[in-house]
């Protein structure tokens, strides 16, 4: 799946694909470049952070499942930041399927 396939999709603001590094890849949107660029890296950071907890989660709990990690989510009052992969979005909540968002980022970061 493209960026502008994402894109399209109800509530969907900006997406971007970013390197383990967190350097951009690319980007669609409604953000400034140096914006797309902060969200690549702030997207990289988040997911390193978001597996170490799972690890340390499923070492204490002994539960199967939890890492490595298939992407995290964060909402605010009106926004929502998620990420599956080395895909990440901005999303508007009262907008669209925050699941139909997961699930085409999770299609794309697969590809």
């Amino acid at each position: 799946m493209t960026l502008r396939k994402i894109l399209v999709l109800d509530g969907v603001t900006a997406v971007c694909r970013f390197r383990d590094d967190g350097v951009l890849m690319e980007a669609e949107g409604m953000l400034s470049q140096d914006l797309m660029e902060r969200l690549a890296k702030f997207a990289q950071w988040y997911r390193r952070m978001v597996s170490s907890n799972t690890d340390v989660l499923s070492l204490f709990s002994q539960m199967r499942g939890w890492s490595p990690s298939q992407g995290w989510i964060v909402q605010g009052d009106a926004t929502t930041v998620c990420s599956s992969g080395n895909m990440v979005c901005l999303f508007e909540n009262a907008q669209g399927s925050l699941n139909e968002v997961m699930q085409a980022l999770t299609e794309a970061a697969h590809n």
